[in-house]
């Protein structure tokens, strides 16, 4: 962490070398702990404003519950919450990027907003509209708090990935083929999916023929023979009782 310098490479052409006063090479292992240790009060000050947040690796996130009545006053204190972490990031060499900032309003569908829905929140002076949807950590909800976005875009790429493994399946054996469908495709159907609990059962059944799908891939069956007994010699769990023994494992 000291003695260190840089230079910039363009095509042929080389900088000369100057001295780094602060920092440490991109990648290395005490980078992500010292990056939390140097935004340590980042949390502290979102907590003045008596918002909670949570933070991983460079992404954090503001969450206030309010009724429906109070929506206005909350974000009226998000906005002065944000002006505030542009302050100290602008103090501490940080940028805050508006054109990644995204704001979800979370609500019932049986609820209504007594002075209309709001449709945007101001972030240090930019304008940002309330998605219908956002992406947290690799796991999609709308809106409404609905999973079928989820399990749409899980789908999509499950099948991508089965499409790409049938071309070579002639050249694999039954053990090499499981392990490609069990990395590629049954790690998607698994991800997160302790949050599909209680969601409709159509939706479930869409994830559940991914998993026919892959099965029969690995045992080269027909795609009109039943299921069940490939499943059990796979010792695959069916969707619903694997998200069951996942809650019951946490």
């Amino acid at each position: 962490m000291t003695n260190r310098t840089q230079s910039v490479i363009v095509n042929d052409h080389i900088s000369q070398v100057s001295s780094l006063s602060y920092g440490v090479p991109q990648g290395s292992v005490l980078g992500p702990i010292l990056f939390i240790l140097y935004t340590k009060p980042l949390s502290d000050l979102i907590q003045c404003h008596s918002i909670e947040s949570q933070s991983f690796a460079d992404d954090t996130q503001l969450q206030v519950s309010v009724p429906p009545s109070n929506i206005q006053s909350a974000i009226s204190s998000l906005e002065t919450c944000l002006s505030d972490i542009q302050t100290w990031m602008l103090e501490n060499k940080l940028k805050l990027n508006n054109d990644k900032t995204e704001a979800l309003l979370l609500r019932s569908s049986s609820k209504s907003f007594s002075v209309g829905k709001p449709t945007t929140i101001s972030v240090c002076g930019c304008e940002i509209s309330f998605s219908s949807s956002a992406r947290n950590l690799g796991f999609y909800i709308r809106d409404d708090m609905s999973v079928e976005l989820h399990i749409k875009n899980v789908c999509r790429s499950a099948y991508s990935e089965l499409r790409r493994i049938s071309t070579i399946r002639h050249l694999l054996s039954v053990d090499s083929t499981k392990t490609l469908v069990s990395a590629f495709v049954l790690s998607r159907l698994d991800y997160c999916n302790s949050l599909l609990s209680g969601c409709p059962k159509h939706l479930l059944e869409k994830l559940q023929k991914v998993q026919n799908s892959a099965a029969r891939l690995v045992l080269k069956a027909h795609k009109r023979d039943h299921v069940s007994p490939l499943l059990r010699t796979l010792h695959w769990l069916p969707i619903q009782a694997h998200i069951e023994y996942k809650l019951s494992a946490l």
